[in-house]
């Protein structure tokens, strides 16, 4: 009998220690994306740029508002331009144009600007890879690896995937 509760109590600390890389690894590794047709853009215009946009976790609406849920690893730059709110994401994306136009002895157009640039072309040069709006959404101008899930069951089937090929 003390035999069953050890092993009993050796498969839940392993059960717990397993959700709980599960968790960890999903919290660093995975955001939502809301996708209308798989396999095609879902012709939203981006204000931050050409690229790959997603959301945190805890943003699951905003995804849905573009169609159906996906879980996208690989999704979250890895040098991206961290800002508090959408605010200022503009006032970023303002000051990117501005100061193009500046070296460029222009004043300030948003037509010469995208006549001449991109939002991304110039974040790349600044040595950023995205930009990340803090629990709002994110966009990677250079999204690599990238791979969707429907289910929370596929996503888990990959995480242990990758683990078994770590171990």
């Amino acid at each position: 009998m003390n035999q069953l509760i050890t092993i009993k109590k050796m498969l839940t600390n392993y059960l717990n220690e397993s959700i709980e890389d599960y968790s960890k690894w999903k919290r660093n590794n995975v955001t939502y994306r809301g996708i209308k047709e798989f396999g095609k853009p879902n012709e939203v215009y981006g204000s931050l740029g050409n690229g790959l946009y997603t959301v945190p976790l805890s943003n699951k609406a905003m995804a849905k508002q573009y169609g159906d849920l996906y879980y996208v690893v690989n999704a979250k730059p890895t040098k991206p331009k961290i800002v508090n709110g959408l605010n200022n994401a503009e006032l970023l994306i303002q000051n990117l144009i501005d100061n193009f136009c500046k070296e460029n002895g222009q004043g300030y157009s948003r037509s010469f600007f995208e006549q001449n640039t991109t939002i991304e072309k110039e974040m790349l040069k600044l040595g950023y890879n995205g930009i990340i709006i803090k629990g709002r959404e994110m966009v990677n101008y250079e999204p690599i690896n990238i791979k969707y899930f429907k289910t929370e069951k596929e996503l888990l089937n990959y995480y242990d995937s990758i683990k078994n090929i770590e171990s």
